[in-house]
């Protein structure tokens, strides 16, 4: 029974499996993981033949697919641990990745797990959750990893937000799995980033999150998220509360009489 079943999806096929070599020596226990790496393919044998699996590594062969999305969604189908992880070709982990993941939390429960990824002094959101981090029971639930309406940018949006909304989320900001991305100067652009990255494909990006994000926040949703924000005294999840609440269209004047109001009756 593996412990971490950790999805890559990917269009780098040797830099995906040079990164899938570094998750496992940096594991401690890289025996209890079952590697899952998902490939665009044009290989019509390797289509035909779908998976081949070595020990604790499978290997998925598609159709090419823009975006990391699908491949992950498709990944996910074969994940059989408590806790699931999304690699992706630039991020790498600290020693001891897994041990510290699966003392992090209760992964038989519907969770999400935020961690580090080396660029909070750079993006300052702190609403936004660093690498996908989620147990089976939350995939199971949602029934997919990342939405499938997505291709690529903005599904780590949705993923946040939603994971928010339901309020499933632990903060592990002592664990690090950094993200060596190009916009940092951590690694170099090349196509795929650039394809990924055009205005054209964040507009898209942008339209289906805030659709989603309309179909999946009621007026139950918002009652239930205004009372959390309204009693909550921790400043952190008052500020999530916020978050959650202005994303989906809440007018933040409104919020602003709300905090107003709160302060006088303290």
């Amino acid at each position: 029974m593996y412990k971490i079943s950790c999805i890559h999806p990917t269009c780098r096929p040797e830099l995906a499996r040079e990164t899938r070599d570094k998750w496992l020596k940096l594991a401690k226990k890289p025996s209890q993981i079952e590697y899952i790496t998902c490939f665009d393919s044009f290989d019509k044998n390797e289509i035909k033949q779908k998976i081949k699996t070595y020990k604790n590594i499978i290997e998925i062969y598609e159709k090419y697919s823009f975006g990391i999305v699908k491949k992950c969604n498709s990944a996910a189908k074969l994940a059989n641990a408590n806790c699931i992880i999304v690699a992706t070709d630039d991020t790498i982990p600290e020693q001891n990745w897994d041990e510290k993941l699966l003392d992090a939390a209760d992964w038989s429960k519907k969770i999400v797990l935020n961690t580090s990824d080396g660029s909070e002094e750079v993006d300052k959101r702190p609403y936004m959750i660093k690498t996908v981090i989620l147990s089976k029971k939350r995939y199971e639930e949602l029934g997919y990893i990342l939405h499938p309406e997505f291709s690529h940018v903005y599904c780590d949006n949705f993923h946040t937000w939603i994971s928010h909304k339901d309020d499933v989320v632990i903060q592990r900001k002592d664990i690090m799995f950094e993200h060596l991305h190009p916009s940092m100067g951590k690694s170099e652009p090349d196509e795929f980033y650039t394809n990924a990255s055009t205005e054209e494909e964040y507009v898209k990006g942008s339209n289906i999150f805030h659709n989603l994000v309309k179909k999946n926040f009621d007026k139950k949703a918002e009652e239930k998220m205004l009372k959390k924000f309204i009693s909550e005294s921790n400043p952190f999840k008052k500020y999530i509360s916020a978050y959650v609440l202005i994303t989906s269209g809440y007018n933040q004047n409104k919020l602003l009489a709300v905090i107003k109001k709160d302060e006088e009756v303290d």
